[in-house]
């Protein structure tokens, strides 16, 4: 992983927040900058890194993870780069790219249930729906030019009919879009993820990880850091961000809080800060089987407070409201549920004709919440035994009463979310009760800004990965601008990373460019042929 040539200097790099962002960074810092590890400082707010990736718990007590993301072998180019140098530690000899390559492979994902209607029996899906004025907005939108699409929504954009189609379902249930999202957003991710468009019904272009994103992603990342000698400081957040006088952007020292109590980092002037803007799962409530997650979204998000502290201190930094300023809008609920039993995906592998893993994800898209359920591929945590089975749903509607325990999901325990899933499934009482007594954990988890990413924005309201006049500071995430890509990605973090660590040092090295291939022949007429269907 080390690269051969090591720097004279000893310019030091600290970056605020343990996300995959900045940990892929440190990466390319020991793998192409010839950094040493000893010059590397990773400052967390909480006591574990991983930053939205995250899974934990054991076969006994349960498991528990606030988020997932697909991954996509096509386009997810710079992540691809920097995990085929990370060795997997679970297949001697492999690098984790390649055993994620390998794990696709065997394990293709294929969904023959994707969407529910209202009673659960499977909505055919062999059309998108889409009427020629739809196909219209949709064209139109493609030829728009960005700075047409400043605060502009997707219910701005499209009619009423657009939202009971296949297509929004498609990318709604794939992409978590809601209908008062940006359509800048939107209008990104129907051309980067062009191809997919033959694939999203039954989600053929989704790579799936052999464990969960913190086990097949963070894991081996973090050993190599760790090996390296790089620094890791837990516990810590940092609220702001001195600047040195003057018209540019020069950071000179960086105030944190560790368990109450406030210290200071002097910034030298040959030295680098990368700071990850805002966390989508920040302010995160977690619930359990007999007590509702809840609702909270009355502080300013901790990680959205430092942004908004240095961007009133300097122009170009963006704007934090635009992203974090109406929690009713970018909030939803997860829930994690462990069984000691396999009655429930049973059940599933009968009635979607899907082995369980293997058809992603199923949505109830009549549904008040608007559920997505997930049963992966067994083990998804390590030391998950074969009889200890794990179910995860996301609701896009929490807020919504549910259509079987008249609640707002916020407000319902892990016991009535389970309920309002098995009473949405065509499934009989015996069944039900045989799945309500393999119970062993039902944990539901709110947060107030998981959909923050995709709020109305103008240009300018996320700031460039090294702003304009910087000289020392740049930035990683979802709320950084990367033209062409597109965020809610894991490689939107990989890629923020590895060009700001390249752009501060002044490397001539070249990052992984956006594929083109929405410009692919072969791809336009399959895709056409989609549209047309």
């Amino acid at each position: 992983m080390l690269g051969n040539q090591k720097r004279q200097d000893d310019t030091q790099f600290y970056f605020v927040g343990g996300g995959i962002g900045n940990l892929t960074a440190a990466a390319y810092l020991l793998r192409d900058c010839g950094f040493e590890g000893k010059n590397i400082h990773i400052i967390e707010a909480l006591p574990v890194a991983g930053g939205s990736n995250d899974a934990a718990g054991n076969a006994e007590h349960g498991y528990v993870q606030r988020g997932e993301r697909m991954l996509n072998w096509q386009t997810y180019e710079n992540l691809w780069d920097i995990y085929s140098s990370i060795p997997s530690l679970n297949k001697p000899g492999m690098s984790v790219t390649d055993e994620i390559h390998s794990f696709s492979v065997e394990n293709p994902c294929y969904a023959r249930a994707r969407f529910l209607d209202e009673t659960g029996e499977i909505m055919p899906c062999d059309s998108y729906g889409l009427s020629p004025a739809e196909l219209k907005q949709l064209i139109a939108l493609w030829k728009a030019e960005e700075s047409d699409l400043d605060d502009v929504t997707i219910a701005d954009w499209f009619d009423e009919d657009f939202f009971k189609t296949i297509f929004w379902h498609s990318y709604r249930a794939t992409f978590a879009f809601q209908p008062w999202s940006s359509v800048m957003e939107f209008r990104r991710y129907t051309l980067r993820f062009f191809h997919l468009i033959i694939r999203l019904t039954n989600c053929r272009g989704v790579t799936l990880t052999p464990y969960n994103q913190y086990g097949s992603l963070i894991l081996p990342v973090m050993k190599v850091l760790e090996d390296a000698g790089v620094d890791f400081v837990y516990d810590t957040a940092v609220t702001d961000m001195d600047f040195a006088d003057g018209d540019g952007i020069t950071v000179t020292g960086l105030h944190t809080l560790c368990r109450g109590k406030e210290g200071y980092i002097a910034i030298r002037k040959q030295d680098k800060v990368v700071a990850t803007l805002g966390c989508m799962t920040d302010s995160a409530k977690f619930g359990s089987l007999d007590t509702p997650a809840g609702f909270d979204a009355s502080a300013y998000p901790m990680s959205a407070q430092l942004w908004k502290n240095i961007a009133g201190k300097k122009e170009g930094l963006g704007n934090p409201d635009k992203f974090f300023g109406k929690p009713e809008e970018s909030a939803w609920e997860t829930f994690s549920c462990t069984f000691h039993g396999t009655t429930f995906m049973d059940w599933m592998e009968k009635y979607t004709h899907n082995k369980t893993g293997e058809g992603l994800s199923s949505t109830f898209v009549e549904s008040p919440w608007y559920m997505e359920i997930r049963d992966p591929k067994v083990p998804f945590c390590k030391g998950q035994t074969d009889d200890t089975t794990f179910l995860w749903m996301c609701a896009f509607n929490s807020g919504a009463k549910g259509g079987f325990v008249q609640k707002s999901e916020y407000d319902c325990t892990g016991r009535e979310i389970l309920e309002e899933i098995l009473c949405s499934l065509p499934m009989d009482e015996e069944t039900r009760q045989k799945c309500r007594d393999e119970v062993a954990s039902a944990i539901p988890c709110s947060m107030p800004w998981i959909d923050a990413q995709f709020q109305p924005r103008a240009l300018g309201d996320r700031p460039a990965v090294v702003p304009e006049g910087s000289t020392n500071l740049g930035f990683t995430g979802q709320f950084c601008e990367i033209p062409e890509d597109v965020v809610f990605t894991e490689e939107y973090s990989v890629r923020s990373g590895r060009m700001a660590v390249y752009q501060l040092l002044g490397m001539k090295k070249d990052v992984a460019p956006v594929k083109p291939i929405r410009f692919d022949v072969r791809v336009i007429a399959a895709a056409a042929a989609a549209y047309l269907k």
